[in-house]
């Protein structure tokens, strides 16, 4: 049997019978949010020579999205400690025959495993490997291209996870992700409206995890994080290990000349965050290696945002309590910068420096308008010599609405 069948299987078994097992009657707690975004003068269109690398024809348009993400979950809590979770993403922007159109984020159960330990038993974000990028932690709407390496996308298996007193640690078997790309720039609609050609000349697609429910993978990754707290400071130590098979050493072949069908694949990573109000401060450093293909870097982050609140000087700073970030992200890839295919820019070198500010929104006949994000993105490559930096920064105002 292939491993991702039985995996498939112990975590229909597990979910199964911790319904079944249930001894009380569960609460039941269901909410929604969305996503509503105007994108202001973003690339669109614009044609890219594939021998010299040149950019031309460059047609910028400021869009609207209603809805760039929609978002429904549910929790089940049991009086024995056990918690269920689900919740499904539709994006309302790609094509109903598209895999992620309708999205499932997340389907688990946990169980208590001791004194403050537990088990998660199906698929949800990866807690075993950096910082968990939820908006807690990384701020800003968007991800940043260190979080789309390495941390971003969920996993489907078994993880464990315990705090004792300052010191953490969770272990994690997980049906193995595939390597594949993000786009560095894009804007929701986009590749639709205008075409991979036009896409590529717009955006930078860097290498990146990815979970493929409509592809997924027969092996099984190992995953693992020891954290410890300092006061206000937790500091971390990451790994991952697995292997690559035949659909991801072929996605390599296609898009790396230097590819030579190695098969390992690991990440490793080290982490510290600093919290006080109002301050935060994170700093996150990766290293992988994808069948040979290897890659390294790091993202720093440093914000101040006002308590739940918002009392004292930081209110008396604006009327509406506000937060505001700026994200440095820094990405090198191991292999020769090349000129002259559609994907030549995934082998290129990328950094990112992102701001945002956060404004919430206190309104007394409409709480379900909870805050405004604008947010910037300033991107750049290291192109070869005689290519052109793709014109893909990114400025959005999103508004966030949760029911």
């Amino acid at each position: 049997m292939r491993t991702h069948k039985l995996i498939y299987l112990l975590v229909l078994l597990c979910l199964l019978w911790a319904f079944s097992a249930a001894a009380d009657e569960p609460r039941l707690e269901v909410h929604s949010w969305i996503l509503t975004r105007y994108y202001v003068d973003v690339a669109e269109d614009a044609n890219r020579s594939l021998v010299t690398g040149d950019i031309t024809d460059v047609e910028k348009n400021s869009v609207f999205e209603a809805a760039e993400r929609i978002s429904l979950y549910g929790t089940l809590r049991f009086d024995d400690g056990r918690t269920g979770y689900g919740e499904i993403y539709v994006h309302p922007w790609l094509a109903q025959s598209d895999p992620s159109f309708l999205y499932l984020e997340s389907l688990y159960m946990d169980f208590p495993a001791g004194q403050d330990a537990k088990v998660r038993v199906g698929k949800g974000r990866n807690q075993t490997f950096g910082i968990v990028p939820h908006y807690g932690n990384r701020k800003f709407s968007n991800y940043s291209p260190f979080a789309e390496m390495f941390t971003m996308d969920r996993v489907l298996g078994l993880q464990y996870m315990k705090q004792s007193g300052p010191q953490s640690f969770a272990f994690g078997v997980l049906n193995a992700s595939r390597p594949g790309h993000r786009m560095i720039g894009l804007t929701a609609d986009n590749q639709i409206d205008n075409g991979p050609a036009a896409l590529l000349a717009t955006t930078t697609p860097h290498l990146a995890d990815r979970d493929a429910p409509d592809n997924r993978v027969g092996n099984l990754q190992v995953s693992s994080r020891i954290g410890q707290q300092f006061g206000d400071l937790s500091l971390g130590v990451s790994g991952r290990m697995g292997n690559l098979d035949d659909d991801d050493a072929a996605y390599l072949a296609a898009r790396f000349p230097t590819y030579d069908d190695d098969r390992d694949f690991h990440r490793w990573g080290v982490d510290a965050m600093y919290k006080k109000a109002p301050y935060i401060l994170s700093v996150q450093y990766g290293e992988g290696d994808t069948g040979g293909i290897e890659n390294d870097g790091y993202e720093i982050l440093l914000g101040v945002e006002p308590s739940k609140e918002c009392t004292g000087l930081w209110r008396d700073l604006s009327p509406a309590c506000k937060g505001i970030f700026v994200r440095y992200t820094k990405m090198d890839i191991d292999v020769p910068a090349t000129v002259g295919s559609v994907w030549d820019a995934i082998t290129w070198d990328t950094e990112q420096l992102a701001v945002s500010y956060v404004l919430p929104l206190k309104l007394d006949n409409a709480g379900f308008f909870k805050w405004l994000q604008f947010e910037y993105e300033r991107n750049k490559e290291d192109a070869p010599a005689g290519a052109e930096e793709i014109p893909n920064d990114i400025f959005f105002v999103e508004l966030f609405t949760a029911f």
